[in-house]
């Protein structure tokens, strides 16, 4: 199984450098990927430098900043993980939350000299409202610090404090230099009073959590094959089989599947995250979700936990949620409270949130949506926040 990490942190404290040197000491680069690296940083005039294994884009790779939430794959002795570097500048948080809500565990990276900072508070905060069960904390650039530790244990005690306050318990804290290797893949000769795990190490010993839910399926689009209706979309949850009665919401009304296509070729049974067709014996249509055995949220009124990416959210305004495949107009009926990210304290009063401000509001749909309780069926629990067509901010149905 494979197991999908995020690594998220405040900007310029390592993640990119922590994930080029885990591909180059696990010998999970591509073939020719050294070689483009190399020749990219003499171009550049700079001595090889491990971020660039996952700044591919050039405008990253000039501004030495990661811009976009990008996937790379690394293997050890005992399984594969999808590596998701999430971006850590804050006007680059749409991307952070599009890669954490991924994640089945997560990576929180901390500079040893500049400490827990805006960023990786406000990251540490998002891990926990997305409810990423597992978290390890490594406190990188132990080099700049002598690698003293006296140093890592005052840090070690901050990051507690502050997690704890998050309700997060990170699994491990290790001290690290990414840049010279100390402690992430091979054990550091230089931190000998460290005797937990490298970080690697501390990977290989998460747990493997395996998700299972009743069928959800969302239709995408329609078709017409040989004069019938096929419906297209992807399987959320569960599986489906073929003569299988389930329903359709928001009707609640029975539906048989007659059929189950998987290109031109005809499957008895499906299961997620394929990408099927549908025949069935009613007519369906976009944003329309098909479950069995388990009836899913149907509601007009939401409060969900929402995090403002660009552009101010204010009550009394009316703007566009999207989930999955569906799209419903609302009105914010209030803003229930905003979280400050600084102190966790919850402020009230509040009438519009601001770019990168987290909160809780009230909102009125302009029809019923499906929907299901993020900790439940991420696929159903999360949605995006769109005003005249852009996307402005994010959510989760808690």
């Amino acid at each position: 199984m494979m197991i999908n990490i995020a690594m998220v942190g405040h900007i310029d404290h390592g993640k990119s450098t922590l994930i080029g040197r885990l591909l180059y000491d696990t010998n999970s680069l591509p073939e020719g990927k050294i070689e483009e690296i190399e020749r990219t940083c003499k171009e550049l005039g700079r001595k090889l430098e491990f971020a660039y294994v996952c700044d591919a884009l050039e405008e990253e790779r000039k501004n030495q900043m990661t811009i976009e939430t990008s996937q790379t794959f690394l293997s050890t002795k005992k399984r594969e993980y999808a590596i998701i570097d999430a971006p850590g500048h804050k006007e680059f948080l749409k991307n952070m939350v599009t890669g954490a809500s991924q994640a089945d565990a997560a990576i929180l990276i901390v500079d040893a000299k500049e400490g827990v900072q805006e960023q990786t508070k406000r990251h540490a905060y998002i891990l926990k409202l997305l409810g990423i069960p597992q978290v390890i904390v490594v406190i990188n650039k132990m080099d700049l610090i002598d690698y003293r530790k006296e140093g890592f244990q005052k840090l070690k005690e901050n990051v507690t404090s502050f997690l704890g306050k998050t309700g997060i318990k990170p699994l491990h804290i290790i001290p690290i230099s990414a840049y010279n290797g100390d402690n992430v893949v091979n054990k550091s000769e230089r931190m000998k009073w460290y005797n937990g795990p490298t970080v690697v190490e501390a990977l290989d010993m998460l747990k493997e959590e395996k998700h299972f839910f009743d069928f959800r399926f969302a239709v995408q689009d329609e078709y017409f094959i040989e004069g019938r209706e096929i419906y297209v979309g992807n399987i959320l949850s569960g599986s489906v089989k073929k003569g299988e009665i389930v329903k359709y919401y928001p009707g609640g009304e029975n539906v048989k599947i007659e059929k189950i296509l998987s290109f031109k070729e005809e499957l008895e049974t499906a299961e997620a995250p394929q990408a099927i067709g549908l025949l069935t014996d009613k007519e369906l249509k976009r944003g329309v979700i098909l479950a069995k055995n388990s009836s899913p949220i149907v509601t007009r009124k939401l409060s969900p936990l929402v995090f403002c990416l660009i552009e101010n959210l204010k009550e009394g305004e009316e703007y566009t949620l999207r989930c999955t495949t569906q799209e419903a107009n609302f009105k914010i009926d209030k803003i229930l409270e905003k979280i400050d990210v600084e102190t966790l304290e919850k402020i009230t009063n509040v009438k519009e949130l601001r770019e990168t401000e987290i909160g809780k509001l009230q909102i009125s749909l302009e029809k019923p949506v499906v929907v299901e309780k993020f900790n439940t069926l991420k696929e159903l629990g999360r949605f995006v926040i769109l005003k005249d067509g852009k996307i402005i901010a994010g959510g989760i149905v808690t």
